[in-house]
Formats: structure tokens, C-alpha cells, sequence
């Protein structure tokens, strides 16, 4: 009795500290909250989560979506469905993170368990797209295999500064929600100057010359790599390391606490049908669509990052506290409502209702976004709640490639709708239906809610025989993590 007394007591004090460290983060100035984290952490680890959440993967991303876009509606000239199924393809990267994961955790190279690992994922970068903006008539088949080799680089560099993110939450736990939301932050303000400035430099520029200017984010990358603090590992058993931590996932992903919510999350991607490239050609075209130009479809997207950044800001003043069941119920029946936006839309009844195409897109782009960050919020704490001390990065990875493994069934499911539907890149009479047919299956995962578990956020954890560890006090990373005895 007296122990669980101690436990809850400690469990609260925690709680008061994540409250002050949040509301720290809101109140001072993000000048002085940065100068914070970096006195705490290292500035070398705020410059890493800077460069690689907000410019490589927020700007860098957004930016690189939307030329590749154009790039192959107006130079590879293929059809919707078409290309969803190729996004298929450049996405599996991101679904076999566990690899780049346990690569970065067991296998260091020079004795460094990161550095080297974002020098590499910038080079493959640089190297990969400038192939594609340089080469004039470019194979469709080529080109696909230099997009995969940019999507693994930036698959690379996700994993090994979420494996940072991990160990230094695990060292510094008062401060790890403002480790959350400096990644989120800088990813959302990385988003919205990306995909406002998308279709300037698209009409400017042109879709391949973006590809060239993406060479820059990439390249940054690799500094990361070379100024990145880390110490150095002497002497390591790659056959122990990689036994050890392949026994640590197996007793892991066995727990009914962990299984039952990533089958969930799963669920969640694969039954929401992705038809945006259906969508895309359609807001583009001339003679069914609003025909928005390049730099409007920029601007309309990067309104929509303003959503991401408002989902940010409320989920960590409002929402952390709330149990996981009740916000996966609110969030999905929220992202199928939003769902009802586009249908308006494309049977053009918002112009029944005197609202003109432009307006309304934008009210649709800030509501769903912000309703999509939420959710991925959501996750994001979940998985790391179902992430074992020792291996947090390779389980993490693990974790978000079944995530993004739901994302490009959703995708593939969604070209297949299309192609059935028979929407190609000049026809859209039943792209309504489409539209429909999605927000419908949005509403199934609902019915998977039993697997999340009841917990809050808060008190939620796995059994201790799970999470690896002997007592509240061991700070021990066993055999992966290195940790500076100096």
C-alpha cells in the first residue's frame, strides 16, 4: 500500500512538472523557450530537430509534394489512379523504418550511433534529386527509382532524429512535451512556408527546378550530421546487440497493450481512403474543376498548415489529459465530418449557397488539417507510451511504419476506387461518389475502438516486465543507447 502510494505520488509530481514545462513553453517568448531547450539538451540536438523536422521534412516535403505533383501530371503525364499506385511504391521506405531503426541503434559507424547516419541520409538526398532535375526525359521508371531513393534519405533522417527525441525524453522527462512540440511546431511552420511558396516556385521555376532547390534541405541534413553532439561508442557486439534487442521487441509486440492499439492505428490508415490525386486533377481542371492555378493551389495548402499549427496548440493546452478512447472516437468522427467538405465542393454546391470555390477551400483546408494533426498527435503519444526502455528508437520505428504501411494501403485503395470509378485525368463525374464512398469508410475504425486501451495519457503505461526495467530509479540504457559517463 505504501509503495502505490509512493507511485501515485510520484506519478502526480510528474504530472505538475509536464504541466509547468507546457505552460513554460506557451508563456515565454519561442526565442527564450529555444534558448532553454538548448541550454537542457544541447543546441546541437535543437538545431537537428530545426533543420530536419521543420526545413527537410516540413518545408522540404511540402514543397517537394507539390512539385512532384505537377511533375507528373505535366511532364510524366499519367493518369490519377495511375499515380496513386506509383506513390505506393516511393513510400516503402517509410513502411520498413524498423530497419533504418535497428540500424541506427545497433550499428554505429566510426563509433557514432547518429552523426553518420544523417551525413548519409543527405547525401542519398542531394544525389537522388538532383538525377531527377537535371535529366531531360527522364523514364517514368527512373524517375520513380530516384523519388524511392529521396523518400528512403528522408525516411533515414526521420528515424534518427526521432531516435534522439526518444533518448533524450527518456533522460529529460520533465521536458519531454516540449520536445513534442518543437518537432510538431517546426514541422507545421516548415509546412506552411513550403507549400506557400510551392506554387511561386513551380510557375517560376518549374517542377524540376524545385527538385534542384530541394538539394539544399537535404544537403543541410548532412551538416547535422557533422555538428551533431554524440558520444563516442568504444567497443560493441553487434550479433549480442541485435539478439538482445530482437528478444526485447518479440516479449513487446506480444503484450496485448501493445498489439491491440497498433492493430487499431493500422486500421484507422488503411480504411481511410486516400483520393487525392483524384481531387488534385480536379481543382486544376478547366472545364469540371475551379481550375485554380499553381500559385493558388500553393496558398491553399499552406492555409492549411495554419490548421496543423492550431491543432498543435490545442491538443497540448486542452486535450492531454484526456483519455485515448475518448479522443480516437472524437478525432475520427471529426475526420469524416470534414470529409463532407470536399463533397460539397465537388458537387459545387457551396456556389448554390453564394460561396465562391476559393473561400470555401480554405476554411476546408484549415478544419481538416487541424483535425488530422490531432490525430496524429494522438498517436505520436501513444506510440511512445508503447515504446520499452532500450530499444524506444527501433520500436518507435516500428510503431510509425505500420502507420505509414495503413497509409499506402489507403493510397493503393483509394487509386483502385478511382480506377473503378473510372476518374482519370479529364473525366470526374463520379468523383462524388468517390468522395462519399471515402467519408463512409472513415466511420469504420469506430468500431475497432475496444483495442484502444482506457487509460489517460497520463497514466497510461506498460506492465514492467515490458518496459525493461527493475524499479522507478534505473536509468541504465542497457545495450543500445550510448551514455556519456564523463
Amino acid at each position: 500500500m505504501e509503495i502505490e502510494e509512493q507511485n501515485i505520488e510520484n506519478r502526480g509530481s510528474v504530472h505538475v512538472v509536464e504541466r509547468e514545462s507546457n505552460l513554460r513553453s506557451v508563456v515565454c517568448g519561442p526565442v527564450r523557450w529555444l534558448k532553454m531547450l538548448a541550454s537542457k539538451l544541447h543546441w546541437s540536438y535543437v538545431f537537428a530537430v530545426v533543420s530536419n523536422c521543420g526545413i527537410n521534412q516540413g518545408f522540404g516535403y511540402s514543397l517537394g509534394h507539390v512539385a512532384t505533383e505537377y511533375y507528373m501530371k505535366d511532364v510524366q503525364k499519367i493518369q490519377p489512379s495511375e499515380y496513386q499506385a506509383l506513390f505506393v511504391i516511393t513510400r516503402i521506405p517509410w513502411s520498413i523504418k524498423p530497419l533504418w531503426g535497428i540500424l541506427t541503434d545497433i550499428l554505429p559507424i566510426y563509433g557514432f550511433h547518429r552523426r553518420p547516419y544523417f551525413i548519409l541520409a543527405g547525401v542519398f538526398g542531394v544525389v537522388s534529386l538532383l538525377f531527377i532535375s537535371l535529366q531531360s526525359n527522364l523514364h517514368l521508371y527512373l524517375a520513380l527509382f530516384w523519388m524511392t531513393i529521396s523518400s528512403a534519405a528522408m525516411a533515414i533522417a526521420d528515424v534518427t532524429i526521432d531516435a534522439c527525441t526518444t533518448y533524450n525524453s527518456n533522460k529529460h522527462p520533465s521536458l519531454a512535451s516540449d520536445m513534442q512540440s518543437l518537432c510538431s511546431l517546426s514541422y507545421s511552420i516548415g509546412e506552411l512556408l513550403g507549400f506557400f511558396m510551392s506554387g511561386i516556385l513551380v510557375h517560376l521555376v518549374g517542377s524540376k527546378g524545385v527538385f534542384g532547390l530541394l538539394t539544399f534541405t537535404f544537403a543541410l541534413v548532412s551538416v547535422v550530421g557533422v555538428l551533431f553532439s554524440e558520444p563516442r561508442v568504444h567497443g560493441f557486439s553487434f550479433k549480442q546487440n541485435f539478439t538482445n534487442a530482437m528478444k526485447a521487441m518479440w516479449r513487446t509486440i506480444k503484450c496485448s497493450d501493445v498489439w491491440q492499439p497498433s492493430l487499431y492505428m493500422f486500421i484507422t490508415r488503411a480504411l481511410g481512403l486516400d483520393i487525392k490525386e483524384g481531387l488534385f486533377y480536379w481543382f486544376t481542371d478547366s472545364k469540371d474543376g475551379p481550375l485554380f492555378a499553381q500559385e493558388t493551389v500553393g496558398f491553399i495548402l499552406s492555409i492549411g498548415s495554419i490548421g496543423s499549427i492550431l491543432g498543435v496548440l490545442l491538443y497540448n493546452l486542452r486535450l492531454k489529459d484526456h483519455p485515448f478512447r475518448k479522443l480516437f472516437l472524437w478525432t475520427q468522427l471529426l475526420f469524416a465530418l470534414s470529409g463532407m467538405f470536399d463533397l460539397i465542393l465537388v458537387l459545387r454546391l457551396n456556389l448554390k449557397f453564394g460561396l465562391p470555390d476559393y473561400l470555401f477551400i480554405v476554411v476546408d483546408g484549415i478544419v481538416s488539417k487541424m483535425i488530422i494533426r490531432l490525430t496524429w498527435m494522438v498517436i505520436f503519444v501513444l506510440n511512445t507510451k508503447l515504446c520499452p526502455h532500450g530499444i524506444e528508437g527501433t520500436f518507435f520505428a516500428l510503431l510509425m511504419s505500420i502507420d505509414n504501411l495503413g497509409v499506402l494501403i489507403s493510397s493503393g485503395l483509394g487509386g483502385i476506387l478511382l480506377h473503378v470509378l473510372k476518374v482519370t485525368r479529364t473525366e470526374f463525374g463520379n468523383l462524388w461518389l468517390a468522395v462519399l464512398v471515402r467519408n463512409v469508410m472513415r466511420l469504420l475504425p469506430i468500431c475497432f475502438l475496444f483495442l484502444v486501451p482506457q487509460g489517460d495519457q497520463n497514466t497510461f503505461k506498460l506492465p514492467a516486465e515490458i518496459m525493461g526495467e527493475d524499479s522507478e530509479e534505473e536509468e541504465t540504457r542497457n545495450f543500445i543507447e550510448p551514455v556519456d559517463r564523463s
